[in-house]
């Protein structure tokens, strides 16, 4: 009798067990749609960017005829993905032989907008992002609750559904988003690694850093913190040489299975095309010139002489090198209200984050924060939280180390994980307390992002209080990664709602017009330039007609003056 009481029992408390499994099962997948619901409502407004035109005629490139020169710069997760999602009638016209990026830029401009239904395709590649980017977000809640419990996945992901940068890079056809997620993936799945070095975890980890390989170069520097922490974890454990050099080669194999699925994401070529050819539009030989410091180019070098990664990645990572680790040259800066001529000083990257993130989110990572420092935690957390700290202090470093700041806050996207992850945390301790007064600041931190952000029309323009909101941002910063074309839509409706009746057109300083003068074409909105070319003949410079400027010409600029 006792023994039947104690299986039926142990029959129920499986059956307990599986419920609780599929409905956290379906929390997550319920949180992750809800991300990209609250993306399509916060991006709806928006146009293409000014880089997906160039992506995804490249990813389309990769798909349908096997040759990956076009857009090296940024490696081709994103890019294959959106490409395979593309109409069969996607229409790719004879390539011309491509000696400047100028060029590369204008024929791709010309075959999306010119030789294609751009809007469809928009929408086609917006569908196919929301379809990536989710799937990451359902990756990084199984794992997170697999290494610290489903309250630490759920508010993770809650925080990410209710952030705006993150919401607004979902949908775009852009590295940024990708990489905040698969470096996520890799820094907790390291943690795994590390506190049981099974075979599966090495598996697993493997996979997130082909993933991050594979979303942008960037993600080397949040790579190598994470592999400094494993290399750690293998030397400090318990245990002999034997012991030690298993771990060692268990690391080993994970970074080698991340760099063979970076190839498999190249065709497993190491010459760009299929012919055996590399058509850059400019060769590698004087791309890796171009990068002034020694070593630097050197290691570029050798691993382009011995075939250590596909030519066309190493081609990509010596122009990051060369524009985002040695810099332009000749920057000014707007940064807290100030101007800054040359290097950007040390506060930018921190204050361009406290400028983005809503402040009751700030807050909960911050209050995640302090309670883990009190928080007895299991290993494999503990793991975890060091290879994140690690992760996100050598991209913070590889931030502040550029000497300028273009593109904004769409380069700090990990960072915006890495909060979410320690957001995560404060709602697991509320939940492990079962503290009223945890719960309620929790619950009151997430209603109160709510609120907050819910009016803003556009996501990716988000500013919260600290800078007088989205209407007042750009009295403090300037950065390429405020805004990026996305008003086309709207600029291009009132056109043809008010100004074309008139006959007049529509003069653009805006330095958006002047790059996709293609999409203009397209949609037959006549843009001009005050001044077209060198036989200008308006001596006295004056015109007749509407005018598009940015907002940023609101602000005082001695040094334009």
């Amino acid at each position: 009798m006792e023994e039947s009481m104690g299986t039926a029992m142990m029959a129920a408390n499986r059956a307990s067990s599986k419920s609780r499994r599929l409905l956290a099962w379906f929390a997550l997948v319920l949180l992750a749609t809800l991300a990209v619901l609250r993306s399509w409502y916060g991006t709806r407004l928006d146009s293409f960017t000014i880089d997906e035109p160039w992506h995804i005629v490249a990813g389309t490139s990769y798909v349908q005829r096997g040759d990956m020169h076009l857009n090296p710069e940024h490696p081709p997760l994103a890019k294959r993905w959106v490409g395979a999602w593309m109409p069969a009638d996607f229409r790719l016209p004879p390539e011309p032989a491509l000696r400047e990026k100028s060029q590369e830029r204008e024929w791709v401009e010309q075959t999306m907008f010119l030789d294609n239904d751009f809007a469809r395709i928009q929408q086609r590649a917006r569908v196919a992002m929301w379809a990536l980017n989710g799937a990451l977000l359902l990756a990084l809640g199984a794992l997170l609750q697999r290494a610290a419990g489903f309250a630490w996945a759920a508010g993770t992901l809650g925080f990410l559904a209710l952030e705006p940068t993150l919401g607004a890079h979902l949908p775009v056809v852009m590295t940024d988003g990708p990489l905040a997620l698969t470096l996520a993936l890799a820094t907790v799945a390291a943690g795994l690694l590390a506190a049981t070095w099974h075979w599966h975890w090495v598996a697993v980890c493997g996979v997130a850093i082909g993933l991050a390989l594979g979303a942008k170069h960037s993600a080397l520097a949040g790579l190598l913190g994470i592999a400094l922490v494993l290399l750690a974890a293998a030397l400090a454990q318990a245990g002999g040489s034997r012991a030690i050099a298993l771990r060692g080669a268990k690391l080993a194999v994970a970074f080698m299975l991340g760099v063979l699925l970076l190839w498999a994401q190249y065709g497993w070529r190491f010459h760009a095309d299929a012919d055996g050819g590399d058509g850059f539009n400019r060769p590698m030989e004087d791309k890796i010139a171009d990068v002034s410091t020694a070593p630097l180019r050197a290691t570029l070098a050798f691993a382009d002489r011995h075939h250590l990664l596909p030519r066309a990645y190493l081609w990509g990572l010596a122009d990051t090198v060369r524009t985002g680790v040695e810099g332009r040259g000749g920057g000014t800066h707007l940064v807290w209200g100030r101007l800054y001529e040359g290097r950007t000083p040390w506060f930018t990257w921190p204050a361009i984050l406290a400028a983005k993130m809503p402040l009751a989110l700030a807050a909960l990572a911050l209050l995640g924060l302090g309670l883990l420092a009190r928080t007895r935690l299991s290993p494999t957390t503990r793991w975890m939280l060091a290879t994140l700290a690690a992760a996100s202090a050598a991209h913070l470093a590889a931030l502040m180390a550029s000497p300028e700041a273009w593109g904004g806050i769409r380069h700090a996207t990990p960072l915006l994980c890495s909060a979410a992850v320690l957001a995560g945390g404060a709602v697991s301790v509320a939940w492990k307390r079962r503290s009223r007064v945890l719960f309620g600041t929790v619950a009151a931190a997430f209603v109160a992002t709510v609120l907050m952000t819910v009016r803003e029309p556009r996501l990716w323009e988000y500013h919260n209080e600290l800078v007088g909101g989205s209407a007042g941002a750009y009295r403090y910063f300037e950065n390429e990664g405020l805004d990026l074309g996305q008003r086309y839509g709207e600029i291009a409706a009132f056109y043809h709602a008010r100004i074309a009746a008139t006959g007049l057109p529509l003069y653009s300083g805006h330095w958006v017009t002047s790059i996709m003068e293609n999409q203009w074409r397209g949609a037959h909105v006549d843009v001009r330039r005050r001044v077209q070319d060198l036989d200008d003949d308006n001596t006295a410079g004056l015109y007749e007609g509407w005018f598009l400027y940015s907002i940023y010409d609101e602000v005082p600029r001695p040094d334009r003056e």
